[in-house]
C-alpha cells in the first residue's frame, strides 16, 4: 500500500525535533495525532520504523533507511504547501532585486510596472555586474545576462535573448571610414564594456575564423547606456545588445557595421534563490518580468 505523504512528513517531523511531543507543536498536532499517524505509517510500510522509550525517540534500521530516502520529499512537500500559500497573500513588503547596470530604461520599464500594479510593495534596487549571494545577501530576485545559470541553486526563468552587435554613429563612419572587414576593425576607435572586454573585442568573425582585434579604446565603462551614447556622440565602434540600440538602428543615429562579426547571444534571466521561502511579492515580480519582457520583445 502506498503510504499517506502526510504521514510521511509527519514521520519526517519526529525524527528532525527527536520526539512526538516536539514534532506535533512544530505541525500544529496534538501529540496523540503524530503517534497514530506513524502508527498508521508502519501498517502500510510493512516495517518498524520507530523504536519508543519514555525519554526517547530512535529510527530502526529499517526507519533510517526510509528516513534517508523521504527527507528530501518531506522537505519539497513543505516548501511546495508554503508557496502555493504565499501565492495566495497579496503581494507586499521590501523587494530586494540586483540588476546590471543602467540598460537605456528596460529593465526600469519592467520593475516600474509592477510597482504600479502592486503599491504595497517597495522596492531595494542595486546595480551591479557582481554575482552576489542572493542567499546570504538576501536578494529575492536578481537580474542577471549570460550563460544558463546553476539550475541547483536558482529558479532562472529566461526574459530576453538579444544579440550582440557591433555600431557606430553616421559622423563618426564619415569621418573615419566603414570598415568592411573584420582585420580594419585595428584601424579604429572602440567603445569596450569593462570587465566585459577590457581590452579588446574577445571574438570577432572574419572571413575564415575568429579573429582578435587590438582597437584604441576611447571609452570603457559598465554600463550599455553610458556606451551606446559614447557611440552616438561619434567616438568609436561600440559593441551593444540590438534589444538596448534597437530605437537609435532604426532612427539612423547608429548604424550596424560588420552584420554578423559577433558571433555571441546574450541572454538574460530572472532568478530567485532555491530552497528558501519565497515571498508573494517576489513570486508575482517573476510572473511579471516573463510577461513584460514578451511585450518588450
Amino acid at each position: 500500500m502506498t503510504p499517506d505523504l502526510n504521514d510521511v512528513v509527519v514521520f519526517n517531523a519526529v525524527v528532525r525535533e527527536s520526539g512526538f511531543a516536539a514534532a506535533g507543536r512544530v505541525l500544529g498536532l496534538p501529540g496523540s495525532a503524530v503517534s497514530r499517524r506513524i502508527a498508521r505509517l508502519e501498517d502500510d510500510v510493512g516495517f518498524k520504523l520507530l523504536n519508543r522509550t519514555t525519554r526517547r525517540v530512535g529510527l530502526t534500521e529499517a526507519g533510517r533507511r526510509f528516513y534517508e530516502h523521504t527527507a528530501r520529499l518531506s522537505d519539497a512537500v513543505t516548501e511546495g504547501m508554503r508557496a502555493m500559500n504565499a501565492t495566495r497573500a497579496v503581494p507586499s513588503g521590501i523587494l530586494r532585486v540586483t540588476a546590471p547596470p543602467d540598460d537605456g530604461g528596460i529593465i526600469w520599464a519592467l520593475l516600474s510596472g509592477f510597482l504600479i500594479d502592486h503599491p504595497n510593495v517597495d522596492l531595494v534596487l542595486t546595480h551591479t555586474l557582481e554575482k552576489v549571494d542572493l542567499v546570504s545577501q538576501q536578494i529575492d530576485v536578481a537580474l542577471r545576462g549570460g550563460p544558463p545559470p546553476d539550475s541547483d541553486l536558482y529558479t532562472a526563468r529566461q526574459l530576453f535573448d538579444s544579440r550582440l552587435l557591433l555600431a557606430a554613429s553616421p559622423s563618426y563612419l564619415a569621418l573615419r571610414g566603414t570598415p568592411t572587414r573584420v582585420e580594419e576593425l585595428g584601424d579604429h576607435d572602440g567603445i569596450c564594456m569593462d570587465p566585459w572586454a577590457p581590452n579588446a573585442i574577445r571574438r570577432v568573425r572574419g572571413d575564415r575564423s575568429y579573429v582578435r582585434v587590438q582597437m584604441r579604446n576611447r571609452v570603457r565603462a559598465n554600463s550599455l547606456a553610458t556606451a551606446q551614447q559614447a557611440a552616438l556622440d561619434g567616438l568609436g565602434i561600440a559593441p551593444l545588445l540590438h534589444l538596448t540600440c534597437r530605437t537609435a538602428l532604426e532612427s539612423g543615429r547608429l548604424v550596424e557595421v560588420l552584420r554578423g562579426a559577433l558571433p555571441d547571444q546574450a541572454p538574460m534571466w530572472a532568478l530567485a534563490p532555491l530552497g528558501r521561502q519565497r515571498s508573494a511579492a517576489a513570486s508575482a515580480l517573476l510572473d511579471h518580468l516573463v510577461e513584460a519582457a514578451a511585450r518588450l520583445a
